[in-house]
């Protein structure tokens, strides 16, 4: 049984549901000295049942981790680098017959996805793409990228479920507010259970040399992308908010353009804080990165309105800050999937459209 999804969510009601009428129904036909280790044993059930619901409901909303494995620390991350036989499987549908063929359907998430290596960094991790339906429509354009950060703990599918970023773009498609994209959500937690904070770790794994230069290799040898910086974007909630920010910023060659949703600017490991290109408005005051970004904040999660302040006051040309600060809401999901239309709109008037 999968962690995500409803079959484990209703069997976890069903337990906390099923857990105090069994106690009120065996309570009084508990005789003997045993009664009250027994009642004791039933109260400690329900409890168990009602936390164990609350777990999976929240783990359900927020995705914090994917799978069993996930949950206990092994995915796969230690497995050895293996060259991929892409010639093996079949053509994902709506791909170009010259380019590679390491992307299979994932029918659950809507996108296709791969494990893939980098031939930089040498991570070893999963990507999904979500194609707009365009993609399939125009077979001789290639389109602009948007790449996608979740927080942490979290995986990237959370921008396909909880996040809503494929429909919420299709709505603004629609609207002609917003131009097709192609959305690539690589995995960012390449260490289980660590927070990389997308930064080459010293004496550990490159997951911003991942996150950049590995990510767009793979994404430009298996989808028509775009292939210049104008084409290429970041975006990101929480910790991702803070990547995208950060490689935006740190890899200007690569990306026009980053959107940073309620995101803090400068490493909170203390350890990464020490890295070069760890704090953001240091970038900004000693690069001055020719990219553009557009960062969010609420009013009731005032930690995320300070940092906001600190880029604007670091900002020098060419480099450009846009602020979105709403008034209400505070640090999760609900916020950032309602501020989406206006920063899909925000990038196509920051992106090269597709050609």
């Amino acid at each position: 049984m999968s962690l995500l999804g409803p079959p484990l969510l209703v069997l976890s009601i069903l337990l906390a549901l099923a857990a105090p009428a069994g106690c009120a129904l065996l309570w009084g036909r508990v005789r003997g000295m045993t009664a009250w280790p027994v009642r004791i044993a039933m109260i400690v059930v329900c409890q168990v049942t009602a936390v164990l619901l609350a777990g999976v409901g929240l783990n359900d909303h927020f995705q914090f981790f994917a799978s069993w494995n996930d949950l206990i620390g092994q995915n796969g991350a230690d497995a050895p680098i293996q060259q991929q036989n892409s010639g093996s499987q079949p053509l994902a549908r709506g791909l170009s017959k010259r380019l590679r063929n390491d992307f299979r359907p994932d029918r659950r998430d809507s996108a296709y996805s791969a494990e893939l290596v980098g031939a930089k960094s040498g991570i070893r991790s999963r990507i999904w793409v979500w194609l707009p339906p365009q993609y399939r429509q125009r077979p001789r354009q290639r389109f602009p990228v948007i790449e996608l950060f979740p927080g942490f703990p979290g995986t990237p599918i959370t921008w396909f479920h909880t996040m809503q970023g494929p429909k919420k773009l299709q709505e603004a498609m629609k609207k002609g507010a917003a131009q097709p994209y192609i959305l690539v959500a690589p995995t960012i937690t390449v260490v289980p259970g660590h927070d990389t904070e997308c930064t080459n770790v010293p004496g550990g794994p490159k997951v911003a040399t991942w996150l950049t230069e590995d990510v767009r290799r793979i994404v430009m040898e298996n989808f028509r992308a775009l292939p210049g910086r104008d084409g290429w974007g970041t975006m990101g909630y929480s910790t991702g908010g803070y990547c995208a920010a950060k490689l935006a910023t740190e890899y200007p060659r690569l990306f026009r353009a980053g959107v940073s949703m309620s995101g803090y600017f400068t490493a909170s490991n203390p350890a990464l804080a020490r890295v070069p290109g760890a704090d953001v408005p240091t970038l900004l005051q000693t690069r001055h990165p020719n990219v553009d970004l557009l960062l969010t904040a609420s009013k009731q999660d005032p930690g995320t309105t300070t940092a906001v302040n600190t880029m604007v006051r670091a900002a020098r040309p060419p480099s450009v800050v846009y602020t979105y600060v709403v008034p209400r809401g505070g640090h999760n999901t609900g916020v950032w999937t309602a501020m989406l239309p206006k920063c899909f709109q925000w990038l196509t008037t920051q992106l090269t459209h597709a050609d």
